[in-house]
């Protein structure tokens, strides 16, 4: 598709809708719209009823179910594919009309419209046996009741649904716990040996602490005895060197004194003759 093309698309689809407005129906239909203008719409509260019948939609996208003022859509002679799963939002709407579009499933959502009253889904894709059970529209009774068929027949599903996804989810969870509790039992009988070894190293050091502490205390005993042996035999031999000294000591002095009587008795005759009285006085002087 050319540039030109593409603007000319553009140009088609900026269209004015609250000029589409008529009292509180909302007309877009044959608008060659292939995207439809939920911000233009969403603003017009009471616009309630939309047409956006012949036009190109390929899908209804989640932002479309913001619209929940709407209470009769026309969707038909589209090209639509795709429901968001979140179209049960437009908890209001009444009437809907799906005829001949390429829908191949509605939503799970589908079963919280339940005020509707009005369903066309003919010329669809839908799995046959859904058609069977909903019926066909042909009129407005069985319009209605295919309304209500399809309402029921959807909400059981979602429930359905909802529980296989609720066991599925318990059964991973389950799972998840069985895996945990395997290895939290793989870990305890993984630190099991390991507390017995690091208990038995633990006892094993201990021993060998209290060994050491032994014959440490044991070489600290020999070596005090051998010190206070030491010091008794240096103390007798202190002693007897001591006595010696002493008995050399008594001995020089009696000696000495052997010799200062001789030398007084031999000498003091001859000094007292040579120096007389000077020789008295200076003895007092020093005695003094």
């Amino acid at each position: 598709m050319s540039k030109r093309s593409v603007a000319k698309k553009d140009d088609r689809e900026k269209i004015n809708v609250r000029e589409r407005l008529t009292d509180n129906v909302l007309d877009l239909s044959l608008m060659n719209i292939s995207i439809i203008p939920v911000n233009d719409i969403k603003p017009l509260k009471r616009a309630t009823v939309l047409d956006l019948s012949s036009n190109v939609i390929f899908a209804i996208n989640s932002d479309f179910t913001t619209l929940v003022q709407l209470t009769k859509l026309d969707l038909s002679n589209n090209k639509i594919r795709q429901i968001s799963d979140d179209f049960g939002n437009l908890i209001n709407l009444r009437h809907l009309d799906l005829y001949n579009n390429h829908i191949e499933r509605l939503p799970l959502s589908f079963g919280r419209l339940k005020k509707l009253k009005y369903l066309d889904l003919k010329n669809n894709r839908l799995n046959p046996v859904f058609s069977k059970i909903i019926g066909t529209c042909t009129d407005q009774k069985d319009c209605m009741e295919a309304a209500k068929k399809a309402v029921a027949f959807m909400v059981d599903i979602e429930q359905q649904v909802l529980e296989e996804r609720r066991k599925e989810k318990e059964a991973k969870e389950h799972e998840v716990q069985q895996e945990q509790d395997k290895g939290l039992k793989e870990s305890k009988q993984t630190d099991k040996p390991n507390t017995e070894k690091k208990k038995k190293n633990k006892n094993k050091k201990s021993k060998i602490e209290n060994t050491q502490l032994a014959e440490v205390q044991k070489d600290k005993t020999a070596l005090n005895k051998t010190n206070s042996h030491t010091v008794k035999q240096k103390t007798v031999a202190d002693k007897k060197t001591g006595n010696r000294v002493i008995r050399y000591v008594l001995i020089l002095g009696a000696i000495a004194a052997i010799l200062l009587l001789v030398n007084y008795f031999l000498f003091s005759d001859l000094l007292n003759e040579i120096f007389g009285q000077n020789y008295s006085n200076l003895m007092e002087e020093y005695i003094k």
